[in-house]
């Protein structure tokens, strides 16, 4: 446990798990190969359309030989491979859509004054006939 764990620290992570927007016709399933600078470097593992985002939202680790830092992950150009084409992928280490969980703790007064009310409005009387 705690030896394993110094190792790790001193050796540094060679995967991390990533976010990544991509604005594809086709749906992510799962396992599209995930391009870093044109080479693979991993593959999605979790994916679904964002509504909020109005794209792909797909979630996978990125892997490397040495020790990944965050200027390694920020600084590099990604692709994801989807039904045989590469689209062009925004990376983040965070959800793209609340990350802070604002809206989970009930906090919507941060959530309106970033996105906007969506607010349900009352039926109109002709909606109401």
């Amino acid at each position: 446990g705690r030896d394993a764990l110094l190792k790790q620290k001193e050796v540094g992570l060679k995967q991390r798990l990533v976010c990544f927007k991509v604005e594809s016709p086709n749906p992510l399933l799962t396992l599209e190969a995930i391009f870093r600078n044109g080479d693979v470097v991993g593959y999605i593992k979790r994916a679904a359309y964002g509504y909020s985002e109005g794209a792909n939202i797909g979630w996978g680790y990125v892997e490397h030989p040495e020790k990944i830092s965050l200027d390694w992950i920020e600084e590099g150009s990604y692709q994801v491979e989807c039904m045989g084409e590469r689209y062009d992928a925004v990376v983040s280490l965070e959800a793209p859509f609340d990350p802070d969980n604002l809206r989970v703790m009930g906090e919507y007064t941060e959530y309106t004054r970033i996105y906007g009310s969506h607010k349900m409005q009352a039926p109109s009387e002709s909606m109401v006939d």
